[in-house]
């Protein structure tokens, strides 16, 4: 009869253990010094050897030629029996189909009956959480006190399930996944010893599939071994577990990068196969992770990777060309998606998600969107233009030809905005002019641009004589003397008017009588001096009224009236 490969090399001897170091060197050094405890809880994933190392134990107390260090000879009957499951006094127990009360009372009525043929009776309980809660508390009182000549070993993958009571009256010694270069040499071993041709890119895809169960392996590669007819190699393994190895993976990912429509097509493909989402996910993320490590510390990062040759130089070849950031994204992007596929996700959606997601990751445009982008920038480009056109033409003219340099100076009419920045003046000259007059700079220039200024040999005059608003302000002292100072300071031009001892306002003006009976009202403006007597009729003139009064002058030395907006 044919016995699987994974059956046949079960470990025999604790040498012939596979990962488990720590575990290993614990109960061989309690044989050797005959300190073995009467219970033990193995935990660990599935395949890693708790069973077999359970059965190590039972030769090792009751092999008749075991050597100093522990290690049962494996040749004598005692070894022999235990390793063919026909010893009468090893009783194996599953759990999982025998975990009610009733079970556990029968073998606490077999428990204190003394051992038929060798020194210990072993009583090994495989998938000890699946008792019941009755069955454990049957168990109690014979786990903490059982008779001498009685070990019981308890093997799980899920040591969370079992009571703390159980736990507490067992040591605990926890198995390990086994790594993947211990899974790869113990490939290669049993294809040697079989002698099976085998490449060693699929003996690394096997163990990457296997997920740290040598069981697992070994069925894979005996199931590839069949599809290869006598020989394992990458394609046979790629049609068992349906695509998706990792050398696929890394060509999708290089393809993604350069062309991702032929990367799009090979994503179809492997679904076409018949790999599940789940797992195409994580392969996904596997490469992705090993990128992102090898971008930030190279050659030392990849000392902690469980990768071939082969892989080890796809990533020197290709994380250059990914950041450390799209590789980071691209990882973030596979664990949030693998959630979702571990309830179901239609192949369409699946690889929709994953193509709509990694183009954006790594910031792919198509041509057609390239195009679109250009059309809409000049689209852009062209009501930019409009606008600004628009702008010109509601502008007022420049003022330069109003104020020239040498010859008569002025401004063009127009209108002065409410908060005028000096420096987008086009007019160098006004622009100087008005950030000499400094705080009062927009009202005196807003009277100019209706006024102007007019230079000849004797000096400078105001350009217009008909009587307006901004003729009466520019004839106000104070504004007067600041305007006269600041073109004297710029372009050394006098003002003829301040030798004539011209009057603040035109005599030209219709000023009001004031009644007699208001002289007493009046008499106490004069007293502030004829200019305030004076700005008071030009108000009442002008039909306007004093809001309020703010001092805007600083340091100027103006009364109140100078600034007021009229």
């Amino acid at each position: 009869m044919y016995i699987s490969l994974y059956r046949r090399y079960r470990p025999q001897k604790f040498s012939d253990m596979v990962g488990q170091g720590a575990a290993v060197s614990v109960l061989r050094e309690s044989l050797k010094e005959g300190r073995l405890g009467h219970a033990y809880l193995f935990s660990g994933p599935r395949g890693c050897g708790k069973t077999s190392a359970a059965r190590l134990v039972a030769k090792g107390l009751n092999c008749q030629n075991r050597a100093s260090d522990g290690e049962p000879c494996g040749e004598c009957e005692a070894c022999t029996a235990i390793a063919q499951g026909e010893h009468l006094d090893v009783i194996e127990i599953d759990g999982a189909s025998n975990r009610g009360i009733n079970e556990i009372r029968d073998l606490k009525s077999h428990v204190n009956l003394k051992p038929l043929s060798a020194p210990y009776k072993i009583y090994i309980i495989d998938e000890v959480h699946m008792l019941t809660e009755a069955a454990f508390n049957a168990l109690l009182k014979t786990l903490e006190e059982p008779p001498a000549n009685v070990v019981f070993l308890l093997a799980t993958t899920e040591p969370h399930k079992v009571p703390v009571t159980i736990r507490s009256r067992c040591q605990h010694i926890p198995f390990h996944r086994i790594s993947m270069a211990d899974m790869v040499n113990r490939i290669a071993y049993v294809c040697d010893s079989e002698n099976i041709s085998a490449d060693m890119e699929a003996i690394w895809e096997i163990s990457r599939q296997a997920d740290g169960a040598l069981r697992d392996a070994l069925s894979l590669t005996e199931q590839a071994v069949s599809l290869g007819k006598g020989s394992l190699t990458l394609e046979s393994v790629k049609a068992l577990t349906g695509g998706s190895n990792r050398t696929e993976l890394e060509k999708w990912v290089k393809n993604l990068r350069i062309d991702p429509k032929e990367s799009n097509a090979a994503l179809h493909e492997m679904l076409a196969r018949g790999i599940s989402p789940e797992r195409l996910t994580e392969s996904m993320f596997a490469v992705f992770r090993d990128m992102w490590i090898f971008s930030l510390w190279g050659e030392k990062g990849m000392d902690a990777l469980e990768i071939s040759e082969e892989e080890g130089k796809f990533l020197k070849e290709e994380t250059p060309f990914w950041s450390a950031d799209k590789l980071r994204s691209a990882c973030i992007f596979c664990s949030s998606l693998l959630p979702r596929t571990r309830y179901g996700m239609r192949m369409e959606v699946f690889s929709g998600l994953i193509m709509l997601e990694l183009t954006k990751i790594i910031g792919y445009k198509s041509e057609r969107a390239g195009t679109d982008q250009l059309k809409n920038k000049a689209d852009e480009v062209a009501v930019q233009k409009a606008e600004t056109a628009k702008k010109e033409a509601g502008r007022p003219g420049p003022v330069s030809d109003r104020i020239p340099s040498a010859g008569s100076i002025g401004a063009s009419a127009g209108s002065c905005p409410a908060e005028l920045s000096f420096d987008e003046i086009e007019d160098p000259d006004f622009a100087r002019l008005l950030s000499k007059l400094g705080r009062k700079g927009t009202s005196i220039g807003a009277a100019l641009l209706n006024c102007g200024i007019v230079a000849d040999d004797s000096g400078w005059r105001l350009g217009s004589d008909r009587q307006s608003p901004s003729l009466t302000y520019l004839t106000i002292p104070q504004n007067r003397k600041l305007l006269s100072k600041a073109i004297e300071e710029i372009w050394g031009l006098r003002d003829p008017s301040a030798e004539e001892n011209i009057p603040a306002v035109s005599s030209s003006l219709p000023f009001e009588d004031i009644p007699a009976d208001d002289e007493s009202k009046t008499k106490g403006k004069h007293s502030r001096g004829s200019i305030v007597a004076d700005t008071d009729r030009i108000i009442k003139l002008l039909g306007a009224e004093v809001l309020y009064v703010k001092d805007m002058n600083g340091d100027n030395g103006t009364d109140d009236f100078g600034s007021a907006d009229l």
